[in-house]
């Protein structure tokens, strides 16, 4: 070919690229997002339906969920989703479960043997916690500082099981319940001490147990501004701490907050968010060697209480590949999902008709669950099932 045909084609053709909208270009894969609902969840507002503030979602490697919806009648429940859509009920045997209680039974965990972990109130008031076999057995625990309540969050493949027990004072202790049923409680180096109905101490909570017992935690100091730190216990109860650069020293700022759980993965990789100086909250990923990699998601805001995260009760997930999942506040306090690839590129996650989303965990799929609030404030979970 003669070489002005050759440069002629050539031209052509990068015209031709470069005359496609940006938009179109640049435009990410958008996910297929799936919405659901427990067939007898609420549909009225205040935030009630499948999923609730401070309630957790989990899936593992099969695409089993996990979660928690409250029904018409103010009684939470367990359920499970198999990977072709169907939720079974999940209610413990001991639960309260009279009409407008607002008690019964949270599912909180699921391991990759089917095996959950949550937490029921009795009839009495009492919060217990759970385990509940692949078979549907259930097995009840009590934290030795558990007086006012057990809170599982996780379930490590072999069945051990960490969380968070509330003590005589509201107070909260770290307990990892070893798969031989013995239970250990822990609290971070010079954690605060006073109660947590006062609204700004809540103590030290386990979010994580790898197979060999490493437990990875955060706490409030008691330094008088309850600066949050993460925590990490070694097999042999030995505690480190660590903390995100540029995490803050003032009142309530510093690395994780009460309910943002770390997420963790089988390499030791430690995902979670800080909040700086200028309580803007940041993401970071901690690995094995303690070295930090900082992120905020792409549209996340810059103000007051915004950012990559927030202030409390925004957990994060990831997975063994890398990837990780969790919540943005933009510039007009909106909260949105977010999707976070290893090389640092972002995807923003938002059911249709969401005001309000929350990722809470992802698997080696991709797949990611969590829940979303509609314009009537109706809860309702999501799947993010392929891309």
């Amino acid at each position: 070919m003669k070489s002005w045909m050759l440069t002629s084609l050539i031209t052509a053709t990068l015209l031709a690229v470069l005359t496609i909208p940006t938009e179109l270009r640049a435009a990410p894969p958008k996910p297929k997002i799936i919405s659901f609902d427990a067939p007898d969840a609420a549909t009225y507002g205040l935030k009630l339906g499948t999923g609730c503030f401070g309630c957790t979602f989990s899936i593992n490697q099969s695409g089993v969920i996990v979660g928690t919806y409250m029904d018409e009648n103010f009684v939470f429940h367990g359920f499970e989703r198999s990977p072709n859509g169907t939720i079974t009920t999940i209610d413990d045997p001991e639960a309260n479960s009279a009409a407008f209680s607002v008690s019964g039974t949270w599912a909180q965990a699921i391991n990759d043997l089917g095996e959950i972990t949550g937490y029921y109130q009795d009839l009495a008031g009492n919060q217990h916690g759970f385990v509940r076999s692949a078979h549907g057995s259930f097995t009840t625990f009590d934290a030795p500082d558990g007086e006012n309540g057990t809170t599982p969050l996780f379930i490590s493949l072999d069945g051990a099981v960490v969380g968070y027990a509330w003590d005589t004072n509201f107070l909260f202790h770290a307990f990892l319940r070893h798969a031989n049923g013995t239970i250990t409680d822990f609290v971070g180096p010079n954690s605060c001490t006073a109660s947590s109905l006062l609204g700004y101490c809540y103590g030290t909570g386990a979010s994580y147990v790898d197979f060999f017992g490493t437990t990875v935690a955060h706490f409030e100091d008691n330094s008088g501004n309850y600066v949050r730190h993460g925590l990490i216990r070694s097999p042999f109860g030995q505690l480190t701490k660590f903390d995100a650069p540029g995490a803050g020293t003032g009142l309530f700022q510093g690395t994780g907050c009460p309910g943002c759980n770390f997420g963790v993965n089988y390499l030791g990789l430690i995902a979670g968010t800080f909040i700086d100086t200028n309580y803007v909250s940041h993401g970071f990923v901690r690995n094995l060697e303690g070295k930090f990699t900082t992120f905020d998601a792409n549209g996340a805001g810059t103000g007051f209480l915004q950012g990559t995260g927030c202030f409390s009760d925004c957990p994060v997930s990831i997975n063994d590949f890398g990837v990780i999942t969790g919540s943005y506040i933009d510039s007009n306090n909106v909260q949105h999902g977010y999707l976070r690839n290893p090389n640092g590129s972002f995807v923003t996650l938002d059911p249709p008709g969401s005001v309000g989303t929350q990722p809470e965990s992802i698997n080696d799929a991709g797949e990611i669950v969590g829940y979303y609030i509609d314009a009537n404030s109706v809860s309702h979970g999501f799947l993010v099932q392929s891309w």
